[in-house]
């Protein structure tokens, strides 16, 4: 069953009731790199919660999440 999604405001298609931000950064063709956030709606002023890469989310139809790039310093 496909839902509709929405990251950094663009519309997907989960193909599962069920992903890991890591899937969902995935469908947004974003990598490790980014940090995901699950939204109250789309203009959620707390800039969300955040979703862990293999953290397993129960999707929702039309819920939005933003991705960014992580901020990791690795020196």
């Amino acid at each position: 069953m496909a839902l509709n999604i929405f990251i950094n405001r663009k519309k997907y298609l989960a193909p599962s009731e069920h992903l890991t931000g890591r899937e969902i950064l995935a469908l947004a063709g974003f990598g490790d790199d980014h940090d995901l956030f699950l939204l109250k709606g789309e203009g959620d002023a707390t800039g969300g919660a955040p979703i862990g890469l293999d953290q397993r989310v129960e999707i929702k139809p039309g819920e939005h999440f933003r991705a960014i790039p992580g901020n990791r310093n690795f020196g």
